[in-house]
């Protein structure tokens, strides 16, 4: 005698993803998405943005060291003259 839902519709209604099922998933959704060409443009944009925005980041913080020491020296001179 068999119990309540104890058959083979049992374990299909109850059915748990395994690691390994779960592993081929993402590895084939992450072939998707290395062959989806959609998209790639404003990969690109986004790239060529945040290498302006590095290299502006980095323009600014030189040339505030460079001028703090102008300011520095023009401070100076200023408290020596009073």
């Amino acid at each position: 005698m068999d119990e309540p839902g104890g058959g083979e519709a049992g374990r299909r209604a109850v059915r748990i993803p395994t690691a390994f099922g779960l592993t081929d998933r993402i590895r084939a959704e992450a072939v998707r998405f290395a062959r989806d060409v959609h998209g790639s443009t404003a990969m690109e944009y986004a790239l060529l943005g945040g290498m302006i925005f590095l290299v502006a980041v980095g323009s600014i913080r030189y040339y505030v060291s460079r001028v703090s020491v102008v300011y520095g020296d023009i401070t100076a001179a200023v408290t020596q003259g009073n």
